[in-house]
């Protein structure tokens, strides 16, 4: 475990404490579609926004959020230069099911800033950088947009996609451990400016559902496509990485002399793999423990 784990504890969720799930029945898909309108709340009349990159996930969430009585409100991020085809299709999505869109820019200096945040509030592992663009914005557009409920599909490729079928993904225990702190972090992040989160998809009810299917109905988010299913969804537009590889390097560089147990070497520098970013966050975290 990274030392920041030992440091503070953890505590494993144990499947046991996962909701019974009953028995499937034969219209798997209607099972699927109730539970994950049940985890995102009350819908009907109320105002939703909806992290929304134009992907399959973002798309699916938006449409039936709406389909179920909720004003969505869509989100897209634009991170400096890096991310332009999928603002470009998010925009042209947005306006092809006519949504209230917003496209909220953060710039790399931001980001960074963010980053030095996130590290010192959130739980470890935090290794989700996309975390630290969600404080950008939180940070920067609150007193506009203050007091809002986000929806995020954050969890659909771990529990209802490929990666949950990937054995070099690590084991249930460790993806459940992770999924659910990043979920945390972020509400932690989002409580700082008087927002909320809710992940459907790391809902109780939907972890139990996902652990009752079988792989072939997870493969290629085969269920979760069946849903789309006469909405018209078929997103084509062209998808970047979030923070690119040159972000982490930027990070690495920027953090280096802040981590621990001490700075990073030139040649540590050259990295950017989980246990030098480990390094940093458990560094800048204890900048503020006394």
């Amino acid at each position: 475990p990274a030392p920041k784990t030992v440091l503070t504890g953890r505590k494993k969720v144990v499947r046991s404490l996962l909701p019974t799930f009953p028995p499937l029945s034969k219209n798997v898909s209607v099972v699927l579609e109730k539970t994950l309108i049940s985890s995102m709340g009350d819908l009907k009349g109320l105002p939703r926004t909806m992290m929304f990159s134009g992907g399959f996930d973002s798309t699916l969430m938006v449409l039936l959020a709406r389909r179920y009585g909720a004003q969505v409100k869509a989100v897209t991020i634009q991170f400096d230069k890096f991310n332009p085809m999928t603002v470009e299709g998010a925009v042209a999505l947005a306006k092809k099911l006519d949504l209230s869109h917003h496209v909220l820019h953060v710039t790399a200096k931001e980001f960074l800033s963010s980053f030095e945040t996130v590290a010192q509030i959130a739980d470890e592992p935090l290794l989700d950088l996309d975390l630290a663009l969600v404080n950008a914005v939180f940070k920067k557009y609150h007193q506009q947009r203050g007091r809002e409920i986000f929806i995020s599909g954050m969890g659909s490729d771990q529990w209802f996609g490929n990666m949950a079928l990937e054995a070099e993904y690590c084991g249930l225990q460790t993806r459940l451990d992770t999924g659910l702190l990043n979920k945390k972090a972020h509400n932690q992040v989002a409580e700082l400016y008087g927002n909320r989160f809710i992940f459907p998809f790391l809902s109780g009810p939907m972890l139990a559902l996902s652990l009752r299917l079988t792989d072939d109905m997870k493969n290629d988010k085969k269920l979760l496509r069946t849903l789309a299913d006469g909405n018209g969804l078929n997103p084509q537009h062209g998808r970047e990485e979030q923070v690119p590889g040159m972000m982490r390097k930027a990070v690495v560089k920027a953090f280096a002399q802040r981590a621990w147990p001490w700075p990073l070497t030139k040649e540590k520098q050259k990295k950017t793999d989980d246990q030098t970013l480990r390094q940093i966050v458990l560094g800048l975290w204890l900048e503020t423990q006394k």
